[in-house]
């Protein structure tokens, strides 16, 4: 009997450390700085969109201006050659190349402040990005910081789980078989198998327990279970520490 309980107790405080162990894992502090480094991640890359399209549209409109650039150069050659020539039709056709000429410049200068914008767009959103950073990796090491420290005490309870269950193997080793068999169908059922008498009554479902009961509780030369919920009952609380079996 003493050594079912021992057993019993072993596996309570192996439920206990796994609840424990989830509970460190899920405490809000760790959720907390988790949902901010989402945020940051999900506004950081949101800013880096908008700085790739910046990029994007400085490249199309830088090629723009080449173009413009060659096509006006085109042009200045064509007004030179024609310089020294007076057909009309050659004056005509110096007439239309200066339209162009004034087009092209005109729309040079839109090109040019266009591409100040972007770049003006561009170096705005790269500020932000670094200020973004910073505000990430500060709120990564509190992360990884408490994470960590959570991390070393499941560790603890987990090299601890590994002892409790260490000491049950050995102590259903020792155990008498057929007693053994009848608390291991009971776990199968039952969160908690043994109860305290306490009083005359159960602990667990408050049932007054006969006296002829009580009597063989008392005796522990037998396994005396409550008529109500059929756990197995006990008056004395194994005296030892709680962390060991």
């Amino acid at each position: 009997m003493e050594i079912l309980r021992r057993i019993d107790k072993g596996y309570r405080l192996i439920e206990q450390a796994k609840d424990k162990s989830e509970r460190l894992m899920n405490v809000e502090s760790i959720k907390r700085l988790k949902h901010e480094l989402d945020l940051i991640l999900k506004e950081e890359n949101a800013i880096r969109v908008q700085v790739d399209q910046a990029r994007t549209g400085l490249l199309i409109k830088e090629k723009q201006l080449s173009d413009v650039d060659r096509q006006l150069l085109s042009i200045l050659e064509k007004l030179y050659e024609s310089e020294h020539q007076n057909s009309k039709i050659l004056q005509e056709l110096k007439k239309q190349e200066v339209i162009k000429e004034t087009i092209l410049k005109d729309k040079k200068i839109n090109l040019e402040d266009e591409i100040m914008k972007e770049f003006y767009i561009i170096e705005k959103f790269s500020k932000e990005l670094n200020l973004f950073k910073s505000k990430y990796n500060k709120v990564e090491k509190q992360y990884n910081s408490k994470k960590i420290s959570q991390h070393e005490k499941v560790a603890y309870l987990e090299d601890k789980i590994k002892l409790m269950e260490k000491k049950i193997r050995k102590l259903r080793k020792s155990a008498d078989p057929d007693l053994l068999r009848l608390y291991d169908k009971k776990r199968q059922t039952m969160k908690v198998v043994f109860t305290r008498a306490e009083n005359g009554v159960c602990e667990i479902c408050h049932m007054t327990l006969s006296t002829s009961l009580i009597e063989k509780v008392e005796n522990c030369s037998e396994i005396v279970e409550c008529d109500c919920c059929n756990r197995i009952l006990y008056l004395e609380e194994i005296k030892d520490n709680d962390e060991t079996l």
